[in-house]
């Protein structure tokens, strides 16, 4: 059965932000490289004579930050980090709240929270290996929520908060038997109905073999038959930038980003300077874990290696 949802999962990689190449559209460990080295710079400006690099990699951060003796290690680290992130989808295919789908914002959310709680348990006690495990997965569900939500359709460009914060109330959910989509032609660009957008009513796409409830947004794509099995090709997943909504997807890969160097820089508030580089891998200590030979099929190594704002994809 693993290996059956395995294949299933590599014919159908666009249920999330890519983790196998497609274009010029970002996949999760392009987005994953970029929030790390942007946030790692952030808290490298604490260091004596720092200046931020350009252009932004591993090499050029790792010297700036006088940590230069460890960029091995700093690109082994992303790259396990990464590895977690790709990982969630074949290990968590069809658990809609690894990936908010059915609008299962509240558990989504429970799930980065306690990510987050576990992470720094696990700094406390040098467990760093499990820590990056978790990091990698809690990204992974952080980043979708943009891809697979209608939060770009409703013409946020920040992230939501609400998601890292547990205080915060997720912002104004579609209620359980509220209608959300409709697409009524072949063309589904415009499914998400008028008074979800008007009223800033927040929905995320229903994904699976199971059918969606009555009214409610189908994510789209191959693997998709939530809708039937024509129907479900037109949700409103911003993947890549030939998905549904693909002409949203470089927006809602940018706010992604942004969320991801948020939910990072809570990481790093939470514990510490050093214990952020030791988990980053930008430490003497190389990164150990079981996953070098696993994901081969996968590019680890973004084609975004500058991670300055509006760098050209590296084809």
């Amino acid at each position: 059965m693993r290996r059956v949802l395995l294949v299933w999962s590599l014919l159908i990689t666009a249920q999330a932000f890519l983790i196998v190449r497609k274009g010029n559209s970002k996949t999760h460990q392009d987005i994953t490289r970029t929030a790390i080295l942007r946030a790692t710079a952030k808290i490298c400006e604490s260091v004596e004579g720092f200046t931020k690099p350009e252009p932004l990699d591993t090499e050029t951060l790792a010297r700036s930050c006088k940590k230069d003796a460890f960029t091995k290690n700093f690109e082994t680290g992303i790259k396990m980090i990464s590895y977690y992130n790709v990982k969630t989808d074949l290990d968590h295919l069809l658990e809609a709240k690894y990936h908010f789908h059915g609008e299962t914002f509240v558990d989504g959310k429970l799930l980065i929270i306690k990510g987050v709680e576990d992470i720094s348990k696990d700094i406390s006690r040098e467990k760093f290996a499990d820590a990056r495990k978790k990091l990698g997965t809690i990204l992974h569900t952080l980043q979708d929520f943009y891809s697979h939500s209608n939060w770009i359709e409703l013409g946020n460009t920040e992230p939501c908060t609400a998601l890292i914060n547990p205080d915060e109330n997720i912002p104004n959910p579609a209620k359980p038997n509220q209608e959300t989509c409709e697409c009524p032609t072949k063309n589904c660009e415009g499914n998400i109905l008028k008074n979800i957008i008007e009223e800033k009513i927040l929905t995320s796409g229903y994904f699976g073999i199971k059918k969606k409830p009555k009214g409610k947004c189908s994510h789209g794509g191959p693997g998709d038959i939530t809708a039937g099995l024509t129907q479900s090709l037109d949700g409103i997943n911003k993947d890549f930038s030939a998905s549904s909504h693909g002409s949203l997807h470089n927006k809602a890969a940018d706010v992604a980003i942004d969320a991801s160097v948020q939910l990072l820089e809570k990481i790093w508030k939470n514990n510490d300077d050093a214990n952020f580089f030791r988990l980053m891998g930008l430490h003497m200590e190389k990164p150990k874990g079981e996953w070098k030979t696993r994901l081969s099929l996968f590019q680890l190594k973004s084609r975004y290696p500058d991670a300055s704002k509006d760098s050209d994809v590296e084809v």
